[in-house]
């Protein structure tokens, strides 16, 4: 099964705010807005991506995740 190289990055900043800014104003619309963000980045091979938490700004919250990307392109059909 594939999955689109942001995936893993959006679920991980569902998780956080879950857990931690359900109670904030526009938690579940912060989300849809990276996700979007996310799928309209231009991502090259070998660079690094961070997320960080949307509300890092207003609080102490310093939850990131990081992640590598690498294309490996296989033959076209």
């Amino acid at each position: 099964m594939e999955t689109i190289w942001y995936e893993p990055f959006i679920h991980a900043l569902r998780i956080h705010i879950e857990e931690n800014h359900l109670d904030q104003r526009g938690a579940i619309d912060e989300l849809r807005m990276t996700e979007e963000e996310y799928a309209y980045m231009e991502v090259g091979d070998d660079e690094k991506i961070t997320l960080g938490c949307p509300w890092s700004s207003h609080c102490d919250c310093d939850w990131r995740v990081e992640g590598h990307i690498v294309i490996k392109l296989r033959g076209f059909q």
